[in-house]
C-alpha cells in the first residue's frame, strides 16, 4: 500500500510515559506521509477511542501500568475487535520469549526500544506493508526468520504455550512446569535431587527469558496465554 500527504498512513501511539508519547508524535509527524491520530497512556482509554478513530497502525507499549491490560491480552483483543489493523509493539523487555509471545498473540512486528529511534520508521513502513518486522539484532539472538516466528499456538493451554517457548532449556522447562504446579523451590530440589541454589538459578533464568520477575506475573502470563 502507498500511502501519501492527501491519503497518509494513520497512526496511533500507546506508551504510559508521556516523554516517549511525545518523542515518538514529533519523530512520526516529521514524515510528510504519515499522520498520528492518536495517543495514549493507557489500554481503557486506547480501547474507548478506537471505536470513533480510524487507525491503520498501532504502536503499541508491551508493559502498560500496574492496572493495565498486559501485553499478551491487549494485542488479542486488538485483534479481535480490529482485525484489518496493524500491531507494531515498541518494549524495552527485548527478549527472545517476550518477542515470539508478542508475534505469536498476532502482533506484526517488534521494536526494542533500544534500537535506533530512526529505525522505527522504517519498522512501520515495513509492517504498514504487510511484513513481519523484528530487528537484525533481535533475530540473530533468535536464531530465526521473520517468516518463521509466529507458531501455531492456539490450541495450545496457556502453560503449554509457556512450556514450548523455544528460549528455554529442558531443565528449565522442568522447574518452570513444577512452579506452575504450586512447587516451591525446596519441593522442587528434593523432587530432582539438585541444590537448591541450581534450582533457584533455573527459575530465575526462565523467567528473565519470560519476561516475568515474579511468581505472581508467571501465572498472570499463562492466564493471558489461555486467554489469546
Amino acid at each position: 500500500m502507498k500511502w501519501s500527504v492527501v491519503s497518509p498512513l494513520r497512526v496511533a501511539v500507546v506508551d504510559d510515559h508521556s516523554l516517549i508519547q511525545m518523542a515518538l508524535q514529533l519523530r512520526l509527524s516529521r514524515e510528510p506521509d504519515f499522520r498520528v491520530v492518536g495517543t495514549f497512556s493507557s489500554s481503557r482509554e486506547l480501547i474507548a477511542s478506537l471505536a470513533r478513530l480510524s487507525v491503520d497502525l498501532l504502536v503499541l507499549d508491551y508493559a502498560l501500568g500496574a492496572a493495565e491490560l498486559d501485553g499478551l491480552h491487549l494485542i488479542g483483543l486488538i485483534r479481535r475487535r480490529f482485525p484489518s489493523m496493524r500491531v507494531l509493539v515498541a518494549s524495552s523487555a527485548e527478549t527472545p520469549s517476550v518477542v515470539n509471545l508478542s508475534l505469536a498473540a498476532g502482533a506484526h512486528g517488534f521494536f526494542g526500544k533500544s534500537e535506533d529511534a530512526e529505525l522505527l520508521v522504517e519498522a512501520i513502513r515495513r509492517v504498514a506493508q504487510g511484513h513481519v518486522y523484528v530487528s537484525p539484532q533481535l533475530l540473530f539472538r533468535l536464531g530465526e526468520l521473520p517468516g518463521t516466528l509466529r507458531r501455531p499456538m492456539v490450541e495450545m493451554h496457556g502453560e503449554q504455550r509457556l512450556l514450548d517457548d523455544p528460549a528455554l532449556s529442558p531443565k528449565e522447562r522442568e522447574v518452570l512446569r513444577c512452579c506452575l504446579d504450586g512447587m516451591s523451590v525446596s519441593e522442587i530440589s528434593r523432587k530432582f535431587m539438585r541444590s537448591m541454589k541450581t534450582i533457584s538459578g533455573q527459575k530465575q533464568s526462565a523467567y528473565r527469558k519470560l519476561g516475568v520477575r515474579s511468581d505472581a506475573e508467571l501465572f498472570k502470563l499463562q492466564h493471558s496465554l489461555a486467554e489469546t
